[in-house]
């Protein structure tokens, strides 16, 4: 599978999706006049030939179609696959974020009566808990086996 498919390629695949539905429309719609022709005997090996290619072709344009359906499917299944992956990357940056920005602002709203503000071990015990609360973020993503 190509990393990246070029855009003027799925326009292709639609384009050809829409002549082969139409050229289906127009072999049934003309399996009423092979049908209806009547053959004297000596012509009934080939009025047969006229019948078996029409199948052929009512068949072939049927498989087009369906093969264009399905290389679009192919394509829509490995965009969302895309989208899911940056998704799940997003994802996990806000987690190991979050926790940390909710202390970050609480230590920021200078509050007059905190106790650890007088405290010499304050700061250093406050980048302590950030990276301790990181590194639990961590090992639950690692046991998800999300990472």
């Amino acid at each position: 599978m190509k990393k990246n498919i070029p855009d003027d390629m799925i326009e292709d695949i639609y384009y050809l999706k829409k002549r082969a539905g139409l050229y289906k429309k127009l072999l049934l719609l003309s399996n009423e006049v092979v049908n209806s022709i009547k053959a004297d005997t000596e012509e009934r090996p080939l009025h047969q030939d006229v019948r078996d290619l029409h199948t052929k072709l009512v068949l072939l344009y049927d498989q087009v179609q369906e093969d264009a359906n399905n290389l679009l499917n192919i394509y829509l299944s490995l965009s969302a696959r895309k989208t899911n992956d940056v998704m799940k990357l997003l994802t996990v940056f806000s987690v190991f974020f979050m926790p940390l920005t909710f202390i970050v602002g609480i230590y920021g709203m200078n509050f007059k009566f905190m106790p650890e503000l007088e405290s010499p071990l304050g700061y250093p015990l406050t980048i302590i808990a950030m990276f301790v609360v990181s590194v639990l973020i961590f090992f639950w993503f690692k046991r998800k086996k999300w990472l």
